[in-house]
Parts: structure tokens; C-alpha cells; sequence
């Protein structure tokens, strides 16, 4: 038995990007709309239900992951469908449900600098975008308004805006004051870090709590999810369908259908006149390769065979420090403030630019199995995890990367994930310039933690923030590139892709923002399509 759906736009995925612009074309009053997601619908007392009983309690761990939309579990080697094969490890982490990843995000959202969009003309490295920071700036307000951002208006964090953050920021923790008072002398500006929290109530959101748990899930919903824009979707009429993953797309010069299957393995064929892939970064590349036929025999999409290459994350490092006095972390959300000074600089030209976050996280867990294994009993037990508790704070920098056409994936057809689905073989590599931008990052936390008078207890090895960008890049020239600047398929007009695969560099800002950004922006240009202009 075969379904057929019916629909002016079929977007497929259900996260912000999907959400976000599935939401913006129905205000612009397209009704005939549906929204077609792998993974089910969760709710967030499942969740923090789960977390309480969670054993791994990783970020992804305590989320569905059903056999018909399976995601990366690298707890569980046998349920894991991504094959790394390069020097570097990344362990890509992503949901498949209605709302999508940010369900477990930092909900962290600084713009990017103006100085990311011209990365090649300013500093001879990297890529530029094929559009300015100017030019996405008024939807940057958009995007902010949307997702209900706090931040500080009086702040420049380096990315001018037009207008304030909708919201006041969270406020410092005595940790936060701590970092800001003690290394003002040092130079480093510690500033309140815009993110997707309400701090106030803020459109059916109540004010954060403060449990610090926003990852792997904020309990009391004061955190952005993109399940925010699903329910305002559907109440202007938006079908958003669950459970039904997207196999196929299907394109004879412009797109004609997608081939689709349900959880109890009934097959769906959705039709319409605009399609939007708004899956991740990882999911996105993946179904356009998938989709290879006699006529798109390098995937769909990928005249220019850039569809699976250049793929970019966040490396990072963190530092553990021993600081002298007592600041209790733990208390509010888990990431309130950082730095900006070492985003942009002459500097670029020679390594990543990066971002320092002060985390907000008591370690109370690792310190007890740390004091225990080395062999401290009670009852001197319980006043060392005290001491330890209030006293250990983490310092992460994450860096830009370069894109690297070596850097991405290709398809594994001879072996399956779960649901059927060719695996993926995942090439990663760091350059000289990220090693160079992580050997700054290490260098400057050595230089805090003198300047605090703390010990530096130690550095974590490299690891990756899970914003998985590119592999689908935004260019003006259809040979270098996949999409054009408003995110249109070069090689079929009727295809939108949005999401951080599209973005042409990475800069060393959180993505979300961005994505929501380029989805406000995109979603007129498909209602103006829709119209015949």
C-alpha cells in the first residue's frame, strides 16, 4: 500500500529549520503546507523522566532512537551508523524527533562577526559567503525575536545590531562575577552570552530556573525548542506528520515527489511545488547523495560534486581549574558567560578565531569517583567533594575551522543502518590552522589560571561541539557551490535547502541563530516563487 500527500511546500525535517520556516510561510499565507519528520513526538516529561533514570546521561542519551529513525548512539557501538575513517574522531550527536536537536542544546546564539562573511577577502583563508553580515542583519533581529533571545544591549560583543535582545540577559553567578572581576587586569572582557533562555516570561515560555541541566534537556521549557514553532505552525494550519522518513527525493528537472515510509513500514509519496530539505548537517548531504539516480548519478543536487565535501565543526578544548576560593558552579543555566576578544584579528590569517565559555557546571559526579579512586574515605569524604565542588570550574574554547574539501562523507551501500539506509563514512581531519587556533586556546588558559592564582588541573584532548556545517555550501557560482544566496538549489528551482549545511565557513559562533536567520530570509523568497514572481 502506497500513501500519496499532497502540498503547495513539503519541508522535511522538524527542527529550527524546518520549523522556523514552515511557521514564516504560513504567516506569509501559504495554507497548504506539510512538514514531514522521521523521528515521533516527545514530550518534555518524558524526557527529564528519562534523564533521572538515564545511565550514560550524554546529551542524546535519555531520546528516542527508534529502528525506523535511528541517529548516532556511539554508547552503543552496535547502533552506530557512522563510520569514522579520518586522523580525527568527531562524534556527531543529533535527534530525529518533532522539534529536532534543540531539544538538548547549550541554546547558546551569538551572531556571527561581520568578518565571517568575508572570510577570503579579509584574511586570504577559508571562503567567503555570497551574502553580507548587513544583509542578513535585519533577520538576525528577526530570528532573536522568534526564538526569544536574552542578552545585554550595552555589550559589543563585536556584532552590530540594529536592535536590543528581546530579553535582559541571565544574570551572573557568583562564578561569572569571579572570572569577570579577576581578569579585567588581564585584558579578556567576560560578558553575558546571548541565548535562546527567557529570563522573563517570554511568549508561553515561564523564566529559566536555573537547574543547570539545559543539556541533555531544560526541565521547566524556559529554553527555546524548535517544538516552539511546530505548535505555531500548526495552529495556522501546517500538517506536520511524524514518524515518516524521507528515502528519496526524486527530481526530473525540478523535483517531482519524495518517496517516504512510515514507522509501520507503509510507503508515502508526498508531491508538491516547493520542497525544503531542512534535515541537519549531517542528515541533509546524506539524503541528497541518496538520492542518486541515471540522471543525478553523483546524488541530487551535486552538478558541482560539492554536496558531501567540506564539511566544518567547532573544534575545542577545555581547561579544569582549581580556583583558590570558593564560586559554587552549578547554579543556573549552564552557560551564562564567556568572551568574545578572540574571535577577530589580523590573526585569522594565520589560525581560528575562538570562542571562550565559562561553563556553569558542577562536576560533583566526576570529583566523588575521582577522590573515592584515590582512596578518600568518609567521613573526610564528604567535606572533600565540598571543597572540590565549589571550587572546580571548566573554561571550553571552541575554534572555527577551515572547509576542507577532504573533510565529509560518502556512502557505505553494502551496509545498512536500521532502518535500511546506506551508513555513512565520515572523513575528519583538523588543519595547521585549527591546531594553531587550539595551541591560542591552551596558551590563553594557562595565562588565566596564573592570573587567577588557580590550578590548572588539567586539558581535555580535542573534541567537537556537534554543529555539523556544510556539505551542501550557499555560493553564487552553481560550479562551486550547491545552493545560491537564498538557499535555492542551482540545479533544481523548486528544491530549498536550509540548514548549516549550507554555510560556506563556519566562523566560531553557535549556529542556530544563523539557521534561523537564513530561514526567515529564505522563506519570502519561496512565497514569491509560490506566486509566480
Amino acid at each position: 500500500m502506497t500513501e500519496t500527500i499532497k502540498a503547495e511546500v513539503v519541508v522535511i525535517g522538524s527542527g529550527v529549520a524546518g520549523a522556523v520556516t514552515a511557521w514564516k510561510l504560513a504567516s506569509l499565507g501559504v495554507r497548504d503546507i506539510v512538514v514531514l519528520e522521521a523521528g515521533p513526538r516527545i514530550t518534555r516529561a518524558d524526557i527529564v523522566r528519562n534523564v533521572t533514570t538515564d545511565a550514560y546521561f550524554s546529551p542524546s542519551s535519555c531520546y528516542p532512537n527508534p529502528d525506523h529513525a535511528p541517529r548516532p548512539d556511539w554508547e552503543r557501538p552496535e547502533n552506530n551508523f557512522i563510520e569514522m575513517t579520518g586522523p580525527a574522531v568527531v562524534h556527531n550527536e543529533y535527534l530525529r524527533v518533532v522539534g529536532g536537536t534543540t531539544w538538548h542544546w547549550d541554546s547558546a546564539t551569538p551572531r556571527m562577526h561581520p568578518a565571517d562573511f568575508r572570510l577570503r577577502s579579509a584574511y586570504k583563508v577559508g571562503a567567503d559567503w555570497p551574502l553580507s553580515y548587513d544583509e542578513l542583519e535585519p533577520f538576525y533581529c528577526e530570528a532573536e525575536r522568534e526564538l526569544g533571545v536574552c542578552g545585554d544591549p550595552d555589550t559589543d560583543d563585536g556584532s552590530p545590531r540594529s536592535q536590543p535582545p528581546p530579553m535582559p540577559p541571565t544574570p551572573f553567578s557568583v562564578c561569572d562575577r569571579y572570572f569577570r572581576d579577576g581578569l579585567k587586569e588581564e585584558g579578556i572582557s567576560i560578558i553575558p552570552r546571548t541565548a535562546a533562555r527567557a529570563t522573563v516570561p517570554y511568549m508561553g515560555r515561564g523564566r529559566c530556573e536555573g537547574f543547570s541541566s539545559c543539556t541533555p534537556i531544560c526541565a521547566s521549557g524556559a529554553q527555546y525548542t524548535g517544538y516552539y514553532h511546530v505548535e505555531r505552525a500548526e495552529k495556522l494550519g501546517v500538517r506536520v506528520i511524524e514518524n515518516t522518513r524521507v528515502d528519496r527525493i526524486v527530481a526530473d528537472g525540478p523535483v517531482t515527489h519524495v518517496e517516504a515510509q512510515r514507522a509501520d513500514g507503509t510507503k508515502v509519496i508526498a508531491k508538491g511545488r516547493i520542497f525544503v530539505l531542512a534535515a541537519n548537517g549531517m542528515e541533509t548531504p546524506r539524503l541528497l547523495l541518496m538520492s542518486a539516480d541515471e540522471s543525478h548519478p553523483k546524488g541530487l543536487a551535486n552538478a558541482s560534486g560539492q554536496v558531501g565535501r567540506n564539511f566544518m565543526d567547532h573544534p575545542a578544548i577545555a581547561a579544569r581549574l582549581v580556583l583558590p576560593d570558593p564560586v559554587w558552579p552549578g547554579r543556573g543555566p549552564s552557560g551564562i558567560s564567556g568572551s568574545h576578544d578572540f574571535r577577530d584579528g589580523p590573526f585569522r590569517s594565520e589560525h581560528s578565531g575562538w570562542l571562550l565559555r565559562v561553563k556553569n557546571n558542577s562536576h560533583l559526579h566526576e570529583i566523588t569517583d575521582r577522590l573515592m579512586s584515590q582512596g578518600v574515605e568518609p567521613p573526610l569524604l564528604d567535606a572533600a567533594i565540598r571543597d572540590a565542588v565549589s571550587r572546580e570550574v571548566e573554561l571550553e574554547g571552541s575554534v572555527e575551522q577551515l572547509p576542507n574539501p577532504a573533510n565529509g562523507i560518502t556512502l557505505n551501500w553494502d551496509k545498512r543502518d536500521r532502518a535500511g539506509q546506506p551508513c555513512i563514512r565520515h572523513y575528519y581531519s583538523f588543519s595547521e590552522y585549527e591546531e594553531k587556533g587550539l595551541a591560542h586556546v591552551r596558551e590563553t588558559f594557562t595565562r588565566i589560571s596564573r592570573r587567577l592564582k588557580a590550578k590548572l588541573l588539567y586539558f581535555t584532548d580535542p573534541f567537537t561541539e556537534h554543529h555539523q556545517m556544510g556539505m551542501a555550501v550557499m555560493g553564487a557560482n552553481p560550479a562551486s557551490s550547491v545552493v545560491d544566496p537564498h538557499c535555492r538549489a542551482h540545479a533544481h528551482k523548486n528544491l530549498f535547502i536550509i540548514g548549516s549545511a549550507v554555510f560556506p565557513a563556519s566562523s566560531c559562533s553557535n549556529p542556530t541563530i544563523t539557521i534561523a536567520a537564513l530561514a526567515l530570509r529564505m522563506a519570502p523568497e519561496i512565497a514569491r516563487q509560490l506566486k509566480g514572481k
